[in-house]
């Protein structure tokens, strides 16, 4: 990953930890499904993770 993304790669993970259900649906045709996808770093970068909402946590499934 380059290094320019570093600083928004880490203010997306801090929104997530705040705001888990900030980012959209992954599948558009399950908006209240828990698999989700954040664009961060002006649309460069895009995190799609799993909310754990029983266990108060998320899962980090890919960044690109």
């Amino acid at each position: 990953m380059p290094a320019e993304a570093d600083e928004p790669l880490s203010e997306a993970m801090t929104l997530l930890a705040h705001e888990p259900w900030y980012g959209e649906p992954y599948h558009r045709a399950n908006p209240t499904g828990t698999l989700r996808q954040l664009v961060y770093g002006h649309g460069n970068g895009l995190i799609i993770y799993l909310i754990l909402e029983q266990q108060n946590r998320i899962v980090i499934e890919r960044v690109l």
